[in-house]
């Protein structure tokens, strides 16, 4: 299912049916270059048909069939390995993408960038929690923010050269999980990560007091464990015995976009003391991932929030 020419960007989408993500290919349908993306969907319910339904609104689909999307970063590197465009763009279940941000990000990785973030948006601001993990995890590229080189920059809902990611080889589906290792990479290599506001973007977050906090608590864990993995004893307890500054370096990454957010708009009470509290809980699951490693079962719940975010807001799943 392809046209005569290459694609220009392909669109990484892990799920576990076509039904969870069908929202965020509408929102795929209406790019301006959606005949120049390429579609792949790596999926553990593969549906045959997809890719008939789909092949008369993109440049083409490609279908990976997995037994499992767990690990999440597994499911990922493959869909890159996949893809066939010099550019791709991982997203998940719970992002959706303006019009022009595909175009945009291919833009700035036609130039001297090799990784290129949008500006993030809350897609569901109407609680106070959602607007917690929101700025929690997306205020250093909130679309308040100016565009420019960013240090830092996210492994998922971001654009990549296909070719740097490749250069990871095995580690591939380990750098596109969580922890540090790949933007350290990248930059370790020379390779230059921009930030787009202009491409928005919108995330929908969390919004249920359980599940938030244990989410929270997971992701410091496997965050832990992935960074410690191949340390040393001694490193690994010298990380612990530092996490209780974890908090304090969180913030001090994200006060400027948190700053710029309130300035466009009024946020709930209680945000900013509620963003201490979900850093705490962090940095409780990062000492828990450098001293003992994530839970046995952290990979597993994560891929579950990750994937089945909107089913855990409304409360089909707990």
């Amino acid at each position: 299912m392809t046209s005569s020419s290459d694609p220009i960007l392909s669109v990484i989408l892990a799920t576990d049916t076509l039904e969870r993500v069908a929202s965020v290919i509408e929102s795929l349908k209406v790019q301006t270059i959606a005949r120049e993306l390429e579609l792949v969907l790596v999926m553990s319910a593969p549906n045959g048909s997809a890719g008939k339904q789909l092949e008369n609104r993109f440049h083409s689909v490609e279908i990976v069939g997995v037994p499992s999307i767990m690990p999440l970063g597994r499911a990922r590197a493959l869909g890159v390995k996949a893809a066939a465009a010099p550019f791709v763009l991982i997203l998940e279940t719970h992002a959706y993408p303006d019009p022009q941000l595909a175009e945009k990000l291919a833009t700035a990785l036609a130039g001297d960038w090799s990784h290129a973030v949008p500006g993030f948006r809350n897609g569901n601001p109407d609680t106070g929690l959602s607007w917690v993990g929101f700025l929690s995890d997306y205020g250093t590229w909130a679309a308040t923010l100016p565009a420019g080189e960013t240090e830092r920059a996210p492994a998922h809902n971001a654009a990549f050269r296909r070719s740097v990611l490749l250069e990871f080889g095995e580690r591939l589906e380990h750098v596109l999980t969580f922890g540090d290792e790949l933007y350290l990479t990248l930059r370790a290599r020379g390779h230059r990560s921009y930030f787009e506001p202009a491409a928005g973007i919108q995330h929908v977050n969390l919004n249920r007091f359980g599940p938030f906090v244990r989410e929270r608590y997971l992701a410091g864990a496997l965050i832990g464990g992935y960074r410690s993995a191949r340390w040393s004893f001694m490193r690994r307890m010298a990380y612990a015995a530092g996490s209780p500054l974890i908090p304090i370096v969180m913030l001090s990454r994200i006060q400027r976009g948190v700053r710029e957010t309130g300035r466009s708009q009024s946020l709930p009470a209680g945000t900013i003391p509620a963003i201490v509290l979900g850093a705490i809980v962090k940095a409780a699951g990062e000492m828990r991932g450098y001293l003992f490693g994530a839970p046995k079962s952290a990979e597993e719940e994560m891929t579950g929030y990750e994937v089945r975010k909107l089913a855990f807001n409304s409360g089909e799943e707990s």
